[in-house]
């Protein structure tokens, strides 16, 4: 299986509007997902109630959501949303 990697317009907003120390801090959560998604810095977790979206941790507030769906052998990580807890999980 090849793992691949994209993003939504969502997200690529969202990460540019970052301030400076969250925008670093999340290139380097990317780069280790990339390599190494189950490194336990990430916190890398299934969300409770979903098929198929996933959660890592950029630093204590910040979190990424991640689509993983399968297209044939190919498995495709979408970088869905970034943010704080409270912006990607809002309250119920």
């Amino acid at each position: 299986m090849t793992r691949r990697f994209k993003s939504t317009r969502k997200f690529d907003k969202q990460f540019k509007q970052l301030d400076r120390k969250s925008f670093k801090q999340a290139e380097k959560a990317i780069e280790l997902f990339i390599s190494d998604p189950n490194h336990p810095s990430l916190r890398y977790k299934k969300i409770q109630g979903t098929d198929n979206f996933y959660e890592i941790s950029v630093n204590m507030s910040v979190r990424i959501i991640i689509e993983v769906t399968s297209d044939g052998n190919d498995q495709i990580n979408t970088l869905y949303v970034i943010g704080t807890h409270d912006e990607v999980f809002p309250p119920k």
